[in-house]
């Protein structure tokens, strides 16, 4: 184990990291159910749990949000200025101004629209009118500016699914579970059609012309209507659950179950295009017109950005769901297995998000290779996929299959030659993969070397040494096993841990292995011998993941509580406690200068090393400190006892400011200079005059001196507001008791003296 100081590979000392803090967070802006669009096409109102957020599409980070946990948003609507959200608890609907400069009041009205949850909500093009339907299937129109309802419209049986003004006329259409679309006259106040074709819930409209309109619903079929005469004018069969529309380029496009978009032209009916290899095959759950293209929403909360020639451009993650494995992937961007089959690529700076799609079962982890820019996956599909990157974006090059069971670890050779790869499985066995003849072209033909039956129960982590000479794995029975990697020999097994273990590390400088364990310990072991050397205790739940850092002189895990922990190796104690997650914490990742962790609440956090700042800050602060110290002195010696008074106050010296003020009492004006010295005093020095006084009065020395200032304090003009400041109530309470028992002392001191002087008048008299 390495000890004293350390250096890189350029001859510099490695410093020891004491102290991070959150640079930034890949947060999760949408977890189903509604979601819309700006009028400027520029940002996303979307349903995050039970908040509202407002999302940035050209970057895809929320920059505001709304709600609280307590009472969920069920559906929204906006415009460029304001946003409206529904609220199933409460029953209220909040208007929210989101375009606010963060220090006005962001809620501007809240008001109850209907006596039961509202489940649907527009606004017309003039954003002028908010409609509202709810599940006792009433309809009403408010008017914004105003704040009043101006139209009841009742007849729709059930739940109102469907609420949306037409782009120009004063109509509005909805519908609601007895699958009918109801069209209401917002200037005479009544029902002018009542349009009966579809036979599954309706789920969206569009409007290619003024008098014309196209309905599709979860019955597969869009229907064709006469918005005139209510006449059905064609029903179109599309043999696709119908979940979302939208007018692009002329022509409808509709998204649905089948996970594929598809352009109808709006005159012959007819599909036009079609999307030939998508990008995503993923259920659609929504779709909203874009710029020139279209916003297709999945199921698993990933929103695609589409041109006009329904040609993916940009891919926004809303929800990763659980973060289960992080590695760096090509130059600036992380790789990430999250609970899916896709794996994500993220831009480091922007946090830009591309997907690559493989594996039909969850992945469960990653490894890469930076020497040969080559990404290597394992997933519940029972194979391991090889990705190789070209031109800035992978490719699938090879696929291993072999093992019965979901492969739940992988790991690459770190050497330039004779690349392989490892593998474990809950099948219990070890596999190594090698290119022919170990050859790095020739990827597209890699085999199985040996297959080994490594553990009694399932094995979590493996991992390959700096020198691919040996191979560890970890298990659920609760061992970690050392393997010869050439053949796959059993070298060596390390027992003493009491549940099974989640990860192990080699040292990249030492002949040593760190374990973690779901027994809450991270242990090191010698691999001369196989021993324990040491046992870091501290965390209180299954630590899922540990690394080395600082060159093996510091570790940093990760636990079932959402704790990462920073440990010396050398005196096994905890450096610094990180709380970024609130679920469990499963991957994380350790660089030069920061921690990237990932973990169950769906949050990415880049944790920044600041141990460098926080001492430069600490030695600026020493400096300010002594300088000001010095200056204190300096006053004090020339007697600016009014100015040292201040400075003491200031620079939290409460003894030292004891001091000044008895120098000020024993001066024989010193009651009228405290005075008029407490009279420029700020509330906030007067609230930390008291915070002293409390202190002193607890010392019958002090008690003098603190009862002068204290008479000062309350003599001087600001008194009158002290009773209205709840600030002071806890230092005023704090003074009362120390005061009380020091008044029955004097006034019982005061008593014997005069008993005694009483005494000794008689003694004098009795004399005489």
């Amino acid at each position: 184990m390495v000890k004293g100081k350390i250096y890189d590979e350029s001859g510099e000392e490695v410093k020891l990291k004491k102290s991070f803090k959150i640079s930034k967070k890949l947060e999760p802006f949408y977890t189903g159910g509604d979601l819309k669009l700006s009028p400027d096409q520029n940002f996303l109102f979307c349903l995050c749990e039970n908040l509202v957020k407002v999302v940035e599409i050209s970057t895809g980070q929320a920059v505001q949000c709304f709600g609280n946990e307590e009472d969920a948003a069920i559906t929204i609507c906006g415009n460029n200025d304001v946003l409206f959200s529904a609220h199933r608890a409460s029953l209220l609907i909040k208007q929210w101004k989101w375009k606010g400069n963060g220090e006005e009041e962001p809620l501007v009205r809240s008001f109850k629209a209907h006596p039961v949850p509202v489940t649907s909500m527009s606004m017309d093009s003039s954003s002028s009118l908010l409609g509202s339907g709810a599940t006792d299937g009433v309809v009403r129109v408010w008017d914004i500016e105003n704040n009043y309802c101006t139209h009841q419209f009742k007849g729709s049986k059930g739940v109102v699914t469907l609420l949306q003004f037409h782009p120009k006329k004063l109509h509005l259409f909805s519908s609601a579970d007895d699958l009918l679309i109801k069209v209401w006259d917002l200037e005479t106040s009544t029902l002018i059609h009542n349009l009966k074709g579809h036979v599954s819930p309706v789920t969206s409209l569009v409007f290619p012309t003024d008098t014309t309109m196209i309905s599709g619903g979860r019955d597969k079929v869009l229907v064709t209507w006469d918005i005139s005469s209510g006449a059905l004018k064609e029903t179109l069969p599309v043999f696709e659950v119908i979940e979302g529309m939208a007018l692009c380029g002329g022509r409808v496009v509709t998204a649905g179950d089948k996970g594929v978009l598809r352009a109808w032209d709006k005159t012959s009916n007819k599909c036009v295009q079609q999307q030939n290899t998508p990008a995503l095959k993923r259920e659609f759950v929504n779709l909203v017109p874009y710029k020139t293209g279209v916003l297709a929403v999945t199921f698993d909360q990933n929103i695609l950005v589409y041109n006009k020639d329904l040609e993916i451009e940009k891919n926004l993650i809303g929800y990763n769901d659980e973060i289960i494995d992080i590695k760096p992937a090509m130059e600036g961007h992380l790789a990430l297995a999250t609970n899916s089959e896709q794996i994500r690529i993220i831009n480091s700076e922007t946090l830009a998000t591309t997907v690559l799609s493989g594996h039909t079962g969850t992945v469960l982890s990653i490894d890469t290779n930076p020497e040969h820019d080559l990404l290597a996956s394992s997933s519940k599909d029972n194979t391991v996929i090889i990705w190789k990157c070209e031109d800035s974006c992978y490719r699938q090059v090879a696929t291993c299959t072999g093992h019965t069971s979901a492969v739940s670890g992988v790991a690459w050779s770190h050497l330039p030659e004779n690349i392989f790869l490892v593998s474990v499985s809950s099948d219990l066995t070890l596999k190594l993969w090698q290119p022919a003849k170990g050859n790095i072209q020739k990827l597209h033909k890699t085999k199985c070397v040996y297959t080994v039956k490594a553990h009694e129960k399932d094995i979590n982590c493996v991992t390959v040494s700096p020198n691919d000479k040996f191979i560890i794995t970890g298990s659920l029975d609760k061992t970690a096993k050392v393997w010869s990697a050439d053949k796959g020999n059993l070298l060596g097994v390390l027992r003493g841990h009491k549940r099974g273990i989640w990860s192990a590390r080699f040292s990249p400088v030492d002949q040593c292995v760190l374990t973690s364990s779901g027994d809450a310990l991270i242990k090191l072991w010698r691999l001369s011998d196989y021993s324990c050397i040491r046992t870091y205790e501290g965390h209180s739940a299954s630590v899922l993941n540990c690394q080395f850092t600082s060159l093996g002189r510091q570790i940093v895990s990760c636990c079932a509580d959402g704790l990462i922990k920073l440990w010396d190796t050398q005196t096994s104690e905890c450096v610094t406690t990180l709380d970024g997650h609130t679920d469990k914490c499963w991957a994380l990742m350790a660089t030069e200068d920061s921690i990237i962790s990932g973990a169950a609440d769906s949050l990415l956090c880049f944790w920044k090393d600041v141990t460098a700042e926080e001492e430069e800050e600490e030695i600026r602060e020493e400096q300010v400190q002594c300088e000001q110290q010095q200056e204190l002195r300096n006053l004090l010696f020339d007697g600016k006892l009014a100015a040292a008074f201040a400075l003491s106050l200031a620079l939290n010296m409460p003894y030292k400011c004891l001091g000044v003020a008895q120098k000020i009492l024993e001066l024989d004006d010193g009651s009228s200079q405290l005075r008029s010295l407490i009279e420029n005093l700020q509330m906030d020095q007067i609230e930390s005059l008291l915070e002293y006084l409390a202190t002193w009065n607890t010392n019958s020395k002090h008690t003098i001196i603190a009862q002068n200032v204290l008479f000062a304090l309350l003599s001087s003009s600001q008194s009158q507001s002290f009773a209205s400041n709840s600030k002071l109530r806890v230092h005023w309470e704090a003074l009362i008791p120390y005061t009380e028992r020091h008044f029955e002392r004097l006034t019982k001191l005061q008593q014997q003296a005069t008993f005694l002087q009483y005494t000794w008048d008689r003694m004098k008299l009795s004399e005489v």
